[in-house]
């Protein structure tokens, strides 16, 4: 039955198909032809004659049966002419509805032709047992292709993809393109198709490399699916929960998701604290904590800056979640922009103290960021050299100039410049030696096996090597134990941050422990340990 309605939802719009190219836009704008004027002109001139005749001659029968018969042949001409217009004017119509469902790269459905023919599907699903499957195919890379070789190029590599998916599923379904990046489609879930989707048969059908201008080229896809329970009341709602499986697909690197009503829930829920973190944003309500660092000799010497969000109703917001949807809805360089300023602001208590702030890739894209910067730190009466800014080893592999020349302005203002994170990314010897680093903060992964496995001093002692040949400092995030920072200090890692020396703290909670004397901290470290 679902192959049957899927077969008619083609039939459907193979007909809209055939009214793509029937008439012109002259046709559609033009009232009458020249026919149909002249055959008008005709038959006003007939009356004219027919009445002239009638008033002066009452017994020219034989000339008025000639009129008659010339009346007959102008209305008949112009019915055939009003009924052409009417026809072309439906068809132009009919175009137009088709243009406005369709996508013009790909010539497949848009998103509302797609909905519709979910929609089909759904009148019929109050008498079918058979269960669809709604496939959203994301197109990892096409964006990057577009960039790179060019719209036309981009466009035609994606029709060489729903090319494929038309080939191999356009008899038995429905192939749409549903967003800029993004395939969709309709088909029975059969065993065999559901088989071909855990296997993974769809995924390396859209992975197989495209001939570009530069060499073949793969576009790396994930798949959302969507079984609809049936009867389907929103096809729009249907299509929605497909796109939420992509993105889960996407997010957790699986190639396959399956849609769960947990999915959208979550959503809500992103929707909800996006919202709510405009609001904090505006208001206030997001707060600064500092974690404190120290030298070789145990002073300190720094902080951190970290970013805390005591939500009024939900209670603390993991910077896990609230940092990666500031990203996700357009408000990184908002939340960046409110990080620095706090910072500025809260570092006049402690003079003497480095402030480390952690800058997202997003911000060092900007090309105003410098400059924005720059103008804060006027705004806030602060020095440069009190600061320095934490970046991530993402940055690497977006090394653009735009963000090199800001990394650069940066240091011309005195900002120094730490790699968070270090070796848990992409770090090289290549990359370092392009970008002005100043420091090297190693991660806590390497941190947390010290003095339980041989191979982890190894990795430290590898690292603190590299720090003296680049000629940077190197600080250790993460430390808990003191044997930990007994290790790290053997091996040459002058600075350190973790538990051990400091939770992160409120600016108050900062200047009190600034104003404990070596030996209270001592103590305190000893009684923290």
């Amino acid at each position: 039955m679902a192959l049957q309605i899927i077969t008619h939802v083609k039939r459907s719009s193979a007909w809209k198909r055939r009214l793509d190219p029937a008439p012109t836009e002259a046709w559609a704008r033009r009232t009458m032809d020249g026919v149909t004027l002249v055959a008008l002109v005709t038959f006003v001139s007939l009356v004219v004659v027919l009445v002239a005749r009638a008033a002066s001659d009452p017994d020219a029968g034989h000339a008025l049966l000639i009129i008659d018969a010339g009346l007959i042949g102008s209305g008949y001409v112009l019915l055939g002419q009003f009924r052409k217009f009417r026809n072309t004017e439906r068809a132009s119509r009919a175009h137009a509805e088709y243009r406005l469902r369709s996508d013009p790269v790909t010539e497949l459905p848009n998103a509302e032709g797609f909905a519709e023919a979910i929609a089909f599907h759904g009148r019929e699903a109050a008498t079918s047992q058979t269960e669809i499957a709604i496939l959203c195919i994301k197109l990892d890379r096409l964006n990057e292709i577009h960039a790179r070789l060019g719209e036309a190029c981009g466009d035609e590599l994606l029709r060489d993809l729903s090319g494929r998916l038309v080939t191999s599923f356009g008899s038995s379904g429905v192939v749409a393109r549903v967003g800029e990046d993004m395939l969709a489609v309709l088909h029975p879930a059969t065993p065999e198709f559901k088989a071909a989707l855990v296997g993974g048969e769809i995924n390396r059908l859209m992975d197989l490399p495209l001939i570009t201008p530069i060499g073949d080229m793969a576009v790396a896809s994930t798949i959302g699916v969507n079984f609809p329970a049936r009867p389907i009341t929103s096809p729009q709602n249907a299509l929605r929960q497909a796109r939420l499986a992509a993105a889960a697909a996407l997010t957790s690197g699986a190639a396959v998701a399956f849609f769960e009503p947990s999915l959208d829930h979550t959503q809500r829920l992103h929707l909800d604290l996006e919202v709510e973190l405009r609001q904090a944003l505006q208001s206030g309500g997001l707060e600064m904590v500092y974690q404190p660092q120290i030298d070789e000799t145990g002073v300190i010497i720094g902080a951190e800056a970290l970013m805390r969000w005591p939500h009024p109703t939900r209670g603390p917001v993991s910077p896990t979640l609230f940092v990666p949807l500031a990203e996700t809805a357009g408000l990184a360089e908002t939340l960046g922009r409110y990080a620095i300023e706090r910072s500025f602001a809260d570092s006049v208590l402690w003079p003497g103290l480095k402030i480390a702030i952690n800058v997202s890739p997003i911000q060092l894209k900007s090309p105003n960021f410098a400059d924005m910067v720059s103008s804060l730190l006027v705004q806030y009466g602060v020095r440069a050299s009190h600061f320095e800014f934490e970046i991530t080893e993402g940055v690497l592999l977006r090394a653009e100039p735009v963000v090199l020349d800001n990394l650069e302005q940066l240091r011309r203002m005195g900002f120094q410049i730490a790699l968070d994170d270090f070796g848990t990314g992409y770090s090289s010897l290549g990359y370092l030696s392009r970008l002005p680093v100043d420091k090297i903060k190693i991660d806590r992964c390497f941190v947390t096996p010290l003095g339980e496995r041989k191979d982890a001093t190894m990795i430290i002692r590898a690292i603190s090597d590299l720090s003296i040949a680049l000629g940077v400092k190197l600080l250790a995030e993460g430390v808990e134990t003191r044997a930990q920072l007994d290790i790290l200090r053997a091996e040459g890692c002058n600075q350190a941050q973790g538990h051990l020396i400091g939770h992160p703290m409120t600016p108050d909670q900062i200047t009190a422990l600034l104003e404990l004397s070596p030996e209270a901290r001592d103590a305190q470290d000893r009684s923290a340990a």
